[in-house]
């Protein structure tokens, strides 16, 4: 059954966390040494338990980035302004993660002065997010406090990460742009902006007080986009077009279950069937991953003869690090037994191999398809596959199999994750003992159709909307890479 997905104010935050039992100290009574010293820690949480964490950076670098990044942290005013130089970045993987707790996640967003609008960012621009203000809807940003566009999205950049030397991250990351770049400046009382207006070619300027929490929350609901809030409230939503014979399945997430998965499937792909449509549109944009045996499922429905599925994991340790700062997901300390039944879970099911790393075993792979053959609801006709930034794991895997197939067009931008590898399925979870900040590492690396080596980027989209129509939509209030592809259908029929 279609679910709704709810989203909270956390989300908003991009400082996801969770509830934890133990008493922690407000923020304001947090100092730079609380942090810092749990950034360390994390830091070494990270080379001992991390799958890879030297892939994309050396030992040394990465130790030296860290060692400059703490100094840097040392030498701010505030707790505040010391957030910006967390450094889980330098791993290059978009499933590691560290955020503040709940409490403390609220009690930041009451503290920061906030840049009162939302916006969109696309390509090195940035485009004002919300109607009736007194910058209008759609104008570009090219300055703010006399800092350009590009040193603001450079200063930025660290928490945008994705795997590897992806670049898309911005694609997640905007739209908490109010409180990501407050935190560049948490105390900002005014924020004076140079735009270009729709339709012009000048260069205006206005002074904009800060918004408090309540009204930057209530500007961030009243952004335009995305334009899609409906499709992306749900974990999978249909749309049915008939004048252009056109079927949209908007496939928020792989994370759910065979059986419903399976359901909501079967149901579009027959109906567009039934009534004879010539295309259907994928849009995984919002894909943050899950089962790749899922997206295997969906592309079940897509294919003309049976295909390979074929995936495995690796790693660098079975152990678990520092298990004394070890939790569950519901912020409890893992028992004696919690942790041995994890170990006893990951050496059943992994086995070192001649080079010291340890592989998934046949046990570990017990169910996987590896011929998986086409659904007897299989669609024929043509395929068009929606990716961005926010195409992630095992929803990059997906618009893996449509393209390395070649059973349709990739459209919008490179996915947020590999298409040879990321990171997935066993997660760790720490409580950093100061801050009472989460850490959550993978266990593990997924590799695809038996890769061997990861050039560190994701799939690359067959065609991108281009620069000047993608402004042309934002400004009109429609879908860009949704209206891009539909002109694309609608120019094929002539």
């Amino acid at each position: 059954m279609k679910r709704l997905i709810i989203s909270s104010a956390a989300a908003l935050l991009a400082l996801c966390s969770m509830r934890v039992s133990a008493q922690e100290k407000k923020l304001a009574n947090l100092t730079k040494e609380d942090f810092i010293a749990d950034f360390k820690l994390a830091v070494e949480i990270l080379k001992k338990q991390h799958p890879n964490p030297y892939k994309f950076i050396d030992s040394i670098s990465f130790q030296r980035k860290v060692d400059s990044l703490m100094e840097k942290a040392a030498g701010q005013p505030d707790v505040l302004s010391c957030l910006q130089y967390s450094p889980i970045y330098l791993v290059s993987d978009v499933h590691t993660n560290l955020g503040v707790s709940n409490d403390n996640a609220k009690e930041l967003y009451s503290l920061i002065h906030l840049f009162p609008y939302p916006v969109v960012i696309e390509r090195g621009k940035i485009f004002i997010n919300i109607k009736g203000g007194p910058i209008p809807f759609g104008a570009e940003v090219t300055s703010i406090n006399n800092m350009p566009v590009k040193d603001i999205l450079q200063a930025l950049s660290a928490s945008a990460y994705s795997d590897g030397h992806i670049t898309t991250g911005m694609d997640r990351l905007y739209p908490n742009f109010q409180v990501m770049y407050s935190l560049l400046s948490p105390n900002q009382s005014t924020f004076q902006v140079s735009y270009i207006t729709p339709g012009s070619n000048d260069t205006k300027k206005v002074t904009l007080p800060f918004a408090d929490p309540t009204q930057a929350f209530h500007a961030s609901k009243m952004g335009v986009f995305p334009v899609n809030l409906l499709q992306r409230a749900y974990y999978i939503y249909n749309n049915y077009y008939d004048d252009t014979k056109t079927g949209v399945l908007t496939v928020n997430t792989f994370a759910i279950n065979e059986s419903d998965a399976y359901k909501e499937f079967s149901e579009f792909f027959k109906e567009i069937n039934k009534r004879q449509y010539k295309q259907v549109i994928i849009d995984m944009r919002a894909n943050g991953g899950g089962n790749p045996a899922i997206s295997a499922l969906l592309y079940s429905f897509l294919t003309n003869a049976p295909f390979r599925n074929v995936y495995n994991y690796r790693t660098r340790t079975i152990d678990i690090a520092y298990p004394e700062y070890a939790i569950a997901e519901n912020g409890r300390r893992l028992s004696d037994e919690d942790l041995q039944t994890q170990k006893n879970f990951l050496y059943q099911r992994f086995d070192k191999d001649s080079s010291g790393l340890y592989i998934g075993n046949a046990r570990l792979r017990d169910g996987l398809l590896e011929n998986f053959p086409p659904d007897k609801d299989a669609f024929h006709g043509k395929v068009y596959v929606l990716t961005g930034g926010g195409t992630v794991s095992a929803a990059t895997y997906f618009a893996a199999l449509v393209q390395q197939n070649k059973r349709g067009l990739i459209i919008g931008k490179e996915t947020g994750s590999g298409a040879a590898a990321t990171t997935a399925a066993w997660f760790m979870k720490y409580l950093l003992p100061r801050t009472k900040s989460i850490l959550s590492v993978p266990m593990s690396e997924l590799y695809f159709f038996n890769a061997t080596a990861d050039k560190g980027h994701g799939i690359l989209p067959d065609k991108e909307v281009p620069m000047n129509k993608f402004v042309s939509y934002i400004q009109a209030s429609k879908d860009p890479e949704l209206s891009y592809t539909l002109e694309l259908i609608s120019g094929e029929k002539h």
